[in-house]
């Protein structure tokens, strides 16, 4: 998944496909810090960035959906493995479709978003981790230029339909930071972003949930 990611202080995080070059040069750098990482399980690895609620370097990989098919009975669209490089702790990070009616979204979302798909953290046996990622939820969105401006400090374009944003919230309902995904257009590895609507649509159908499916389409912001 080639995409970048712009944090709400405007830090750029670039992730890289194993087909590039640069994707090495950040496994190894994860690997010095998590020798039982292989590249065989890593399809993406993210450049390391400080990460805003742990306040410490963190790499996110994306893995092949055998290795997480034992979990949520097997019930995903996106998984990845969020790294600690300092204290050397990791957790599995898996991306579900948000089934809530626009009337019960969560008091940070402004009138007019859609969320697509909300975040699940998984303890891996054997892998050393924190309680701490419990702490916070991830949620993935899409909005007009207006409202991610004005809302989520980011800029966005309303004709780039491949751009999300996402917000990272404590259980408690606070709000840690607002991100940009959008596509590296200069790697081309078809990935999430391109055909984030096809997901959150097929995703849908096989849940029963097609009124939401409508319900986005009705939005306007596909």
């Amino acid at each position: 998944m080639a995409e970048i990611i712009t944090l709400s202080d405007n830090t750029v995080i670039k992730n890289y496909p194993n087909f590039h070059d640069n994707w090495q040069t950040n496994l190894d750098l994860l690997k010095n810090e998590f020798s039982w990482v292989t590249g065989e399980d890593t399809l993406m690895v993210q450049e390391p960035f400080q990460h805003e609620y742990f306040k410490e370097q963190s790499v996110r990989t994306c893995l092949p959906r055998r290795v997480c098919s034992q979990y949520n009975n097997d019930d995903f669209a996106t998984c990845h493995r969020v790294h600690l490089l300092d204290s050397k702790k990791s957790r599995i990070l898996l991306s579900t479709g948000y089934w809530v009616e626009q009337s019960n979204y969560p008091t940070w979302a402004e009138n007019g978003i859609f969320i697509i798909a909300k975040s699940i953290w998984i303890t891996e046996e054997g892998k050393d981790t924190i309680s701490e990622f419990d702490d916070y939820e991830e949620f993935y969105f899409r909005c007009t230029s207006n409202i991610a401006k004005n809302s989520y400090g980011h800029t966005i374009d309303d004709d780039n339909d491949t751009i999300l944003l996402s917000a990272l919230v404590k259980t408690d309902g606070t709000v840690i930071s607002y991100r940009k995904h959008e596509t590296n257009s200069e790697i081309d590895d078809n990935e999430f972003l391109d055909n984030w609507v096809g997901v959150y649509v097929a995703t849908a159908k096989k849940q029963g949930k097609k009124e939401f499916a409508k319900a986005l389409f009705n939005s306007g912001l596909t």
